[in-house]
């Protein structure tokens, strides 16, 4: 369990480990640029998935960090696997974090 940050311009995700009390977004190591913090859930795309990360992205981009996610019956439903089906997956689940610009 326990968090990732994830690193959009690298493509790279490394966990924060267990201690909740240390959960933070760092810096990557490789661009220097501040990494996003997900849930522990997340499950990154291959480095050369370029389609699964513009996914990721797009998704982190709407304010999603991969946590659980419930229709309006309260059903928990799986992420979406193609651009497309997330446009329509950001429409009904909105975001419980603020959107990243």
């Amino acid at each position: 369990m326990g968090y990732k940050n994830v690193c959009l311009n690298c493509n790279i995700a490394f966990s924060t480990g267990m201690d909740y009390n240390d959960v933070r977004e760092s810096n990557c190591t490789q661009c220097n640029e501040q990494m996003i913090l997900v849930n522990h859930k997340f499950k990154p795309p291959k480095k050369t998935d370029i389609a699964g990360w513009k996914l990721v992205r797009f998704l982190i981009e709407k304010g999603l960090r991969f946590g659980a996610a419930y229709d309006n019956n309260h059903v928990r439903v799986q992420y979406p696997k193609t651009l497309e089906e997330a446009k329509e997956f950001v429409k009904n689940h909105k975001a419980p974090f603020p959107v990243i610009r």
